[in-house]
């Protein structure tokens, strides 16, 4: 068997953090300091919450200015997505 190298390597969903579930999507967090925030992400995803919209519609019942977007690069082995707490990118200072 020949050992896996940066080309021949295969994303497991292991490798993302997520054991076997092959269907949650990577999650990129902004503002990552905003516990809450970060927890209730993340737990709608575990949750089984599996569309961009549909974490963007329950995260607005807290976070009214909560964003979505899922990111499409061709080729890429999972998906990810973005997620905006004030709908856009801030800093990584707390206010």
């Amino acid at each position: 068997m020949i050992p896996p190298t940066p080309r021949t390597r295969v994303w497991t969903p292991r490798d993302r953090g997520y054991g076997d579930h092959v269907d949650r999507p990577l999650l990129i967090l902004n503002p990552r300091y905003d516990q809450r925030f970060v927890a209730r992400a993340q737990y709608l995803i575990a949750a089984g919450t599996g569309l961009p919209e549909r974490l963007q519609e329950l995260l607005r019942k807290e976070f009214p200015r909560a964003v979505v977007r899922p990111r499409t690069l061709s080729g890429e082995p999972g998906a990810v997505w973005y997620v905006y707490r004030e709908g856009h990118w801030v800093s990584g200072a707390e206010d």
